[in-house]
């Protein structure tokens, strides 16, 4: 019996949340899979030509970011395939092309594309 409340228990913490990204989640998992991306671009670390000297500073940034590109104002819900495929996108642009980062952070991951109206 106790094992199958364990397990119970486990499957409720692995269920994916129910309903809608908020816009302030949404800023969080682009800002979050951007530093990803300049990790793996090494942007990030103490050196000439580093984006960001660290972690934090490239999360603080990169939130900074979205929030500016996704407002209350243009972004009153989220599109959640928008979203989906912003973030898959931000993990496949590739480091070395200037307009594949311009392709991902104006079009792909504009508000265009991953906001919608809350009607929608």
């Amino acid at each position: 019996m106790r094992i199958s409340f364990s397990l119970s228990l486990l499957s409720l913490l692995l269920l994916p949340a129910c309903g809608p990204t908020s816009r302030a989640d949404a800023q969080h998992q682009a800002a979050d899979s951007a530093c990803d991306y300049y990790a793996e671009c090494e942007e990030i670390g103490s050196g000439e030509g580093k984006q960001f000297e660290d972690r934090s500073e490239c999360e603080v940034k990169t939130r900074d970011f979205f929030q500016a590109a996704w407002t209350a104002d243009n972004c009153p819900a989220i599109n959640e395939t928008g979203l989906e495929t912003c973030l898959k996108r931000i993990g496949t642009t590739s480091c070395s092309s200037a307009a594949d980062f311009l392709n991902t952070a104006i079009l792909v991951c504009g508000a265009g594309s991953v906001c919608q109206d809350v009607q929608d």
